[in-house]
């Protein structure tokens, strides 16, 4: 006589799909991330050089503005065209969204002078951003 089925042990299975789709899904968001992060200093800017120049520490905070400046009056928020009106909000904002931890960083062409950043950096002070910084080229 033939035992019954629903006796015998049954095999452990365990359903991939699941654990699939979510490692899918983490590799789309961690591509569109870093794709967002490259545009913003995707715009060709040929940076001044210094001799003093450190690395930047990159930190994962998201608390950082970056401002392009490829030519004289002319005011890139990350690719984005902004005029220096609507940056008072958007600086004003920053600030009372991450406090002392707002940052704006300016990328600016070597040949653009210092009157085209300084309305920039009185800015981000007035706005209450206290951490600027200059991305430079290495002199060498």
């Amino acid at each position: 006589m033939k035992s019954p089925d629903h006796l015998k042990p049954q095999g452990v299975s365990l359903n991939m799909t699941p654990l699939i789709d979510i490692v899918f899904q983490l590799i789309i968001f961690f591509m569109v991330t870093s794709n967002l992060v490259q545009q913003d200093v995707s715009v060709d800017i040929d940076l001044p050089a210094a001799e003093t120049a450190k690395p930047l520490e990159e930190n994962s905070s998201s608390s950082k503005i970056i401002i392009n400046v490829p030519q004289e009056k002319q005011i890139l928020l990350g690719t984005q065209a902004v005029e220096l009106k609507d940056l008072r909000s958007v600086f004003v904002n920053w600030h009372e969204k991450y406090g002392s931890k707002s940052e704006v960083r300016i990328r600016t062409n070597k040949n653009v002078s210092y009157g085209s950043v300084e309305p920039l950096l009185v800015l981000a002070a007035e706005s209450g951003i206290k951490d600027v910084s200059f991305a430079v080229a290495e002199k060498r």
